[in-house]
């Protein structure tokens, strides 16, 4: 019998644990909303944002990097080997204005939350073959991957999002 009094004790105090755990996490603010505007820059180490070209070849590979420091570049990579065989790779460096503004609408939609990336999905029709966008954010410790599919016609990116496609020359990309 006092076994069962003992238990019995033990499960409301699991219980109890359980709640005051559960408030303390409700009442806390999340990571996404506590950022400020001075500390976006230092959130994350860097960001990579690749094409996927889908089924089409092209000669070259097109990514850009958002650094720490505010910098932001364009690589372009042959996809085939130089004659000497070495890797090559041309960097574009964005004009100061420019890497301003895309590193604002990146920390807006991504890091803040201040802004969305899509604002509807009408359907889920998909066509496979026509590629679409990696973005890659290197946290110490951990990297956060968000992944657009360019053949989903049914999805309305927002202003925001199409102004950072725009910048970045992500369509015109070869």
């Amino acid at each position: 019998m006092v076994e069962f009094f003992i238990f019995r004790g033990m499960n409301k105090l699991l219980w109890l644990c359980g709640i005051i755990a559960f408030a303390v996490v409700s009442c806390t603010e999340g990571n996404r909303g506590s950022i400020k505007k001075k500390d976006t820059l230092s959130a994350y180490d860097s960001v990579l944002i690749e094409r996927d070209p889908g089924f089409s070849l092209h000669l070259t590979e097109v990514y850009w990097m958002l650094y720490k420091d505010g910098i932001v570049t364009k690589c372009t990579r042959s996809i085939f080997a130089s004659d000497d065989g070495k890797d090559t790779i041309r960097t574009v460096r964005f004009s100061d204005d420019s890497a301003h503004r895309v590193q604002e609408l990146v920390d807006d939609i991504y890091v803040k939350g201040t802004a969305k990336d899509i604002v509807a999905v009408v359907d889920n029709n998909h066509c496979s073959d026509l590629g679409g966008l990696y973005i890659y954010f290197y946290y110490p410790g951990k990297t956060v991957q968000y992944q657009y599919d360019w053949g989903r016609t049914g999805v309305k990116y927002s202003s925001e999002f199409d102004e950072l496609m725009d910048l970045l020359k992500v369509y015109d990309a070869e």
